[in-house]
């Protein structure tokens, strides 16, 4: 599995992560360099389409990009500063000042790591002026906090986290210094990102097994169970079962009489939701009279999927009330009520000016919504006409009409093409950009 990992931050930190990011062969790593900070909106803008995540070269672009609503905490992450960065700059400041530097300003570190740092390297006689802050602040405003220090004559030296800071600085004639995260940070923030990366897939491909059991009422006679009546409604209710599983994108098989197990994923049970499991329920009593047990059994191997769906089979028997057990890997068992929600799916989320552009386009608000909800759950914003179709549970033609009147709104742009084989036409691949 190949990570398309978007590194954005000042050239030189560009190339500093690039160097790390060069060990790991499964990062295919694309740099977005700038000179400011706030053109940070610009490139995740222009370019979101073309990463699955975001690394960033310090705190101030990251937390630009969250306080703004341009990036999640989910697709996001930068290296940390520590004490060790530090450090060095100190040696090269106080080697190029040719003495010991008695006070010294700095910003972005926190306050508990500057004093871990000083005692570490037994430096308590260092005066230290720290700005330690969350989130984003402003360069002129840290610019001002060492500018002021600094003719006041009560630090010699000042040490910032931020180039731009950095640059005005030294051209107004300060001593300063740029403290930059260390090589050991950056791979092992890179470490991080591509463990969450690859959990978060592995646990939405992890196996699901929904099993579907028909319950007879007491008292049914055992000619009645065997008799062509109850074949006949089994038929239709196989054919409930199906609908269920194209939902699903699963495949069934029929273990034994009145007894059905659906093999998907977590990731599309969590995406559908319950609810099309509970609808099966209504419909199975409305169109066939027959009353059935539902329960899903999740695991890291098909067998212990098996497992787990029918120890949720015995667990269900007990339950009187209409709810779906589930036993996950842990063997933890749980029930699922009608009321619960996984996906959001709100239409009225657009407003009247959107609405008026979908109806222009011929595009219904709750398909652009669906979509909408769906990518954002896969973290996937590239996609194909065959991409929509398999969300959609809808054919290919359906899909490229979509695609087109999502193009029409700006909704979509075409981004590339891919040759589906040896034969046919090239597919256009296009980055969903969704306001």
């Amino acid at each position: 599995m190949i990570i398309r990992l978007g590194a954005i931050g000042p050239r030189d930190s560009i190339e500093k992560i690039k160097r790390e990011a060069a060990s790991f062969e499964d990062i295919d790593l694309q740099t977005f360099p700038y000179e400011q900070t706030e053109e940070t909106k610009e490139i995740l803008d222009q370019n979101r389409g073309k990463v699955d995540y975001w690394l960033f070269s310090g705190q101030a672009p990251y937390h630009y990009a969250i306080s703004r609503g341009l990036v999640s905490e989910q697709e996001a992450g930068y290296p940390p500063l520590y004490g060790s960065s530090l450090l060095g700059k100190l040696l090269k400041a106080q080697y190029r000042h040719g003495n010991i530097l008695p006070a010294v300003s700095l910003d972005t570190i926190s306050d508990a790591e500057v004093a871990s740092f000083k005692k570490m390297f037994s430096l308590e006689e260092l005066t230290i002026y720290n700005l330690p802050y969350e989130g984003y602040l402003p360069a002129d405003e840290l610019t001002r906090f060492h500018e002021d220090l600094y003719n006041e004559g009560k630090v010699n030296a000042v040490f910032t986290g931020l180039r731009s800071v950095y640059l005005e600085l030294k051209e107004r004639g300060i001593p300063c210094y740029r403290i930059t995260p260390t090589e050991l940070a950056i791979q092992l923030t890179i470490k991080y990102l591509r463990e969450r990366i690859h959990s978060a897939f592995y646990r939405k491909s992890q196996i699901a097994i929904v099993g579907v059991e028909r319950v007879l009422a007491l008292g049914h006679a055992d000619e009645e169970y065997y008799s062509f009546k109850t074949k006949h409604l089994d038929l239709d209710l196989k054919r409930l079962i199906l609908q269920y599983a194209e939902k699903v994108h699963g495949s069934f098989v029929q273990i034994g009489d009145g007894l059905f197990f659906i093999y998907t994923t977590l990731g599309e049970l969590e995406l559908q939701s319950y609810h099309p499991l509970f609808d099966l329920l209504s419909q199975s009593e409305l169109q066939t009279g027959l009353a059935l047990r539902t329960v899903v059994g999740y695991g890291r191997t098909a067998i212990e999927a098996e497992e787990h769906v029918r120890m949720a089979l015995r667990e269900a028997m007990a339950r009187k009330d209409r709810v779906i057990v589930t036993v996950d890997e842990d063997q933890a068992v749980k029930e699922i009520r009608e009321t619960e929600e996984v996906l959001s799916v709100n239409q009225r989320e657009w407003g009247p000016e959107w609405a008026d552009r979908f109806k222009e386009a011929h595009i219904s608000p709750a398909i652009v919504s669906r979509i909408s909800s769906i990518s954002r759950y896969y973290d996937q914003t590239t996609v194909t006409a065959k991409d929509i179709a398999t969300w959609l549970n809808s054919s290919d033609r359906n899909a490229r009409r979509i695609l087109n009147a999502l193009e029409e709104v700006g909704i979509a742009s075409v981004y590339g093409e891919e040759q589906p084989g040896q034969r046919g036409r090239p597919r256009k691949i296009y980055n969903l950009r969704f306001p």
